[in-house]
């Protein structure tokens, strides 16, 4: 089964546990562990503003999900941080 750990992080907080988790379900046996992660919508200015530009390049490096990505997965686990109790827009 393939899983996929889809994450969205602004100072990289989601994304380390989004690390773990992975981490944690590669231990299954016949489970394909995918991490990607949702592209980012605030500008490099707004970013930079935030101090968020240095903890963005801890996991620059992971794909963006696309649309296969999502057909492709048996299972979808989601990390987003939260504003006001509601999900990451």
């Amino acid at each position: 089964m393939r899983l996929m750990v889809l994450f969205y992080s602004t100072y990289g907080h989601v994304y380390r546990l989004a690390q773990a988790i992975a981490e944690g379900a590669k231990e299954v046996p016949g489970v394909d562990v995918v991490i990607r992660r949702v592209p980012e919508t605030l500008t490099p200015e707004v970013l930079k503003s935030m101090g968020a530009v240095d903890a963005q390049k801890a996991f620059a490096s992971v794909p963006v999900a696309t649309v296969n990505d999502l057909a492709d997965a048996g299972a979808t686990i989601f990390g987003t941080p939260t504003r006001f109790g509601n999900m990451a827009g």
